[in-house]
């Protein structure tokens, strides 16, 4: 027993050594919103997330306009965030496969200290909304 934890030890104190990348410890919370491109795939209603001015924000959600659905974007509270551009993605099928679905990216970019609200809907019109979604960002100096 006492061979295996010696064995174990140096592992132990390796592991301290690795970065965190999930900004859990306050040693790395300075880094917050610090990556260029941040991209969240299908993000959970209420998410969060922290950019600094220039940043971009990359939001990827599942869609399939040939259902007639196709997802809407609001932006409001302030200033700090702009949308930069929608773009519709197929995913790869089959020749001659028709309805298949994809993606609609949005890209987000951060221009000033403050605080957005970004609310998606899946719809075919205001009044046929199957899906809602909000994103909260914030962005930092």
């Amino acid at each position: 027993m006492k061979h295996l934890l010696l064995l174990l030890a140096p592992f132990a104190l390796l592991s301290a050594c690795i970065p965190d990348i999930m900004n859990t410890k306050p040693e790395v919370r300075g880094l917050e919103g610090a990556a260029p491109v941040q991209t969240l795939t299908d993000p959970a209603a209420g998410e969060k997330a922290t950019l600094r001015p220039d940043g971009l924000l990359r939001v990827k959600l599942d869609s399939n306009p040939t259902t007639g659905y196709y997802w809407q974007v609001e932006l409001s509270g302030s200033d700090a965030v702009e949308l930069v551009s929608e773009d519709y993605v197929a995913d790869p099928a089959p020749e001659g496969l028709v309805g298949s679905g994809g993606h609609q990216v949005f890209v987000f970019r951060a221009l000033e200290k403050g605080n957005a609200k970004v609310s998606f809907s899946y719809e075919r019109s205001p009044a046929d909304i199957i899906e809602a979604k909000k994103l909260h960002i914030k962005v930092i100096e």
